[in-house]
């Protein structure tokens, strides 16, 4: 495992000193933006430092018996006079008994330039990278310094106007004497120490608990992430998209067709009844329409119908048989034969009274032994 620090040198985070802890040795290279940070190992831990001038820090102690809403609005309350910009620009974060705030698309764009990265990834404001409890320290890193108070708030500024912040902080804190980790000797004479001051090494964090510090990174997920993360190959970013359209269209197609069987239900249910009684206009409650319809069907009907017997035409001539056609009403068949041997049509018209039908009209031809023509039928009906 490696620890990664990235170090903004100004506020552009365009310029940033890049420390590796590998093996208890650390080294320092400069890259120009985020994104030349490169690709890490998932086990490795990754530090952001964000300049102190972009984020302010407050003493605030959250109430636990209300919603971190209510906390949030009630910091907000209390230092809403002190921000220049809107309130709505910011973001508001606690850790401790300690809140931060910090511009909102500034965070946005610091945590979507880190979310490719593998490694673990902390987004910390630089001056709690040598906090300690119950301890005021100034830490210098290259040509800054920054100030970490025991209450866990802090500052970072250049070596400009560090006499001038200096010279602040003493009026407000007269008794402020800190621990000190720097080259400059100005320090060491206006805090009274005769040893030389021990300068800061990022080993140290290496060897601390990285998760007590407050960390403002947020994943921000987007389809390029998600790419890169899932390392997707174009089959599977198609199968992934085709499955996204079906999800996204299935409730809509769903819905269709639930109103299409609908449609044709309703119409199905109107034609039945219009075949039931042609009087019938509108379907409203078809099962009680129904029931009315079927109560005037008389229950024992005055007339039984009966089909004829017309199966000594199939068995005997069903080749030979172009239509057919039966009428119930006058209890008649009319039959249609063509080129059906005369020797078969004689038979035909000797058997057919057995099967209860009697020819009663023959318009046929007789022509080289062969029958074609109509022949009228009539059966019982009772």
């Amino acid at each position: 495992m490696s620890l990664y620090i990235a170090h903004p040198l100004d506020d552009s985070l365009e310029s940033i000193n890049l420390y590796t802890i590998v093996n208890g040795e650390e080294s320092v290279n400069s890259i120009c933006n985020i994104s030349e940070i490169g690709l890490l190992n998932q086990d490795d831990q990754l530090v952001f430092l964000i300049p102190a001038s972009l984020v302010t820090s407050y003493i605030f102690i959250q109430n636990k018996n209300i919603s971190s809403q209510i906390n949030k609005a009630n910091f907000i309350s209390e230092i809403d006079s002190k921000i220049v910009d809107q309130v709505s620009e910011n973001e508001y974060l606690f850790h401790a008994d300690n809140a931060y705030v910090i511009n909102k698309k500034t965070l946005a764009t610091i945590n979507t330039s880190l979310s490719p990265i593998s490694a673990s990834i902390f987004v910390v404001p630089e001056y709690c990278i040598n906090h300690e409890e119950a301890t005021d320290t100034i830490t210098q890193i290259g040509s800054k310094y920054l100030f970490s108070y025991s209450d866990g708030s802090g500052f970072g500024l250049n070596e400009d106007f560090l006499d001038q912040y200096l010279d602040i902080v003493f009026n407000d804190r007269p008794d402020f004497y800190p621990k000190v980790s720097c080259s400059n000797k100005d320090l060491s004479k206006r805090f009274e120490i005769s040893s030389e001051l021990p300068s800061f090494s990022f080993l140290k964090l290496a060897q601390s608990d990285l998760s007590k510090l407050p960390n403002f990174f947020k994943l921000k997920i987007s389809a390029d992430l998600l790419i890169k993360k899932l390392n997707f190959s174009k089959g599977q970013i198609l199968a992934c998209a085709i499955s996204i359209i079906i999800l996204v269209s299935a409730p809509n197609f769903l819905i269709y067709k639930n109103e299409s069987n609908t449609k044709i239900y309703s119409n199905a249910t109107f034609d039945i009844f219009k075949t039931i009684n042609k009087d019938t206009k509108r379907v409203i409650s078809p099962k009680s329409q129904i029931d009315q319809l079927l109560k005037g069907i008389p229950d024992n009907p005055s007339k039984t119908i009966k089909l004829p017997n017309l199966q000594i035409f199939y068995k005997l001539g069903s080749k030979y048989l172009t239509q057919s056609s039966i009428d119930l009403n006058n209890s008649s068949a009319t039959v249609s034969i063509k080129s059906m041997p005369e020797l078969q049509y004689r038979l035909i018209q000797s058997a057919s009274a057995q099967f209860g039908v009697s020819i009663a009209n023959e318009d046929v031809d007789f022509k080289n032994g062969f029958v074609s023509g109509d022949i009228d039928l009539r059966f019982d009906n009772e």
